[in-house]
């Protein structure tokens, strides 16, 4: 089978820039890595995840990665250069064949892996802890599909938000194997791959938890950005970035308390039967308002 191995010139070089120079990376509990490939699906906090988990894998894996295709339509002049790195386009809200044939073909060699964001978008790592039952809603399912037709287990691995010239922590999962999640042997159903996207938040959100006892040091803050770009490429103002909701967590969490209790789905009625003040409902409004473009409803 053709090879599809990087550069190693390229992946050293990016080794020694990224995780060595510029934002110096340590790696906790990589003897989770028994096997010579997997499907390694970080969380994702930045534009410099990919960056980051690529340079630290390329020089020992045969790997592909790949990137939202709003990059490819956004930058065409990168996305020429970026296959040179093993870097390709995909999808992040549907399912496109053409898109992942190719990499499952690849996925057949024993030795080949793939990076993906199982998210597809940035998030507030405390997001996800707080609001899991709804996040998960809001996760694409490709991943856990490659994973399962790949039959490569799949790596969680946590990464906290980079900075600059400090020192910047990777922590990888324990591997979830696909087949433990098929309730019909040697297929995977939706509700199978939810069951695997359900695993694969809950040891993230684990490792987030735990990452300061791993670490020893305090874990670094995500930051809203004065603008962010949603699925459709479009920019919007920080106050839209869904991961602001942090700021209103305590309301959002009564507003969905009193929404399983009643079914009410309307914001402004809500508030009314809650303590949450207009104003909140009118942030959160339009906080949800952005983000339902952004979700992928399972069920």
């Amino acid at each position: 089978m053709e090879k599809h191995v990087i550069n190693p010139v390229l992946a050293n070089v990016a080794y020694f820039l990224y995780p060595s120079l510029l934002y110096p990376t340590k790696e906790y509990e990589k003897g989770n890595l028994t096997q010579e490939s997997y499907i390694f699906a970080p969380n994702h906090t930045n534009n410099l995840d990919g960056y980051l988990i690529w340079s630290l894998l390329a020089k020992d894996y045969d790997i592909d990665t790949f990137m939202y295709r709003e990059f490819w339509d956004n930058f065409p002049l990168y996305a020429k250069v970026l296959p040179l790195f093993n870097v390709y386009p995909i999808s992040r809200d549907e399912l496109h064949p053409e898109e992942i044939l190719s990499e499952l073909r690849k996925l057949k060699d024993k030795t080949h892996s793939l990076i993906i964001f199982p998210q597809g978008r940035h998030v507030d790592p405390q997001l996800m802890v707080e609001l899991a039952k709804y996040h998960l809603r809001t996760i694409p399912l490709g991943t856990f599909f490659i994973s399962s037709r790949s039959k490569k287990e799949l790596v969680p691995i946590y990464m906290e938000p980079q900075i600059l010239g400090q020192e910047n922590a990777v922590i990888y999962g324990n591997p979830l194997k696909p087949s433990d999640f098929e309730t019909t042997p040697g297929r995977m159903k939706k509700d199978d791959m939810i069951e695997f996207a359900r695993a694969w938040l809950e040891e993230i959100n684990k490792l987030y938890q735990s990452a300061e006892d791993i670490t020893g040091r305090r874990q670094h803050d995500y930051e809203i950005k004065r603008f962010y770009t949603d699925a459709s490429g479009l920019r919007y103002r920080a106050l839209d970035d869904p991961n602001s909701l942090m700021s209103s967590i305590p309301d959002v969490k009564e507003l969905i308390a009193k929404y399983e209790e009643t079914g009410i789905t309307d914001l402004e009625v809500l508030g009314q039967m809650t303590n949450v003040d207009s104003k909140t409902i009118e942030k959160i409004g339009d906080i949800k308002e952005t983000y339902e473009k952004c979700l992928v409803k399972h069920k």
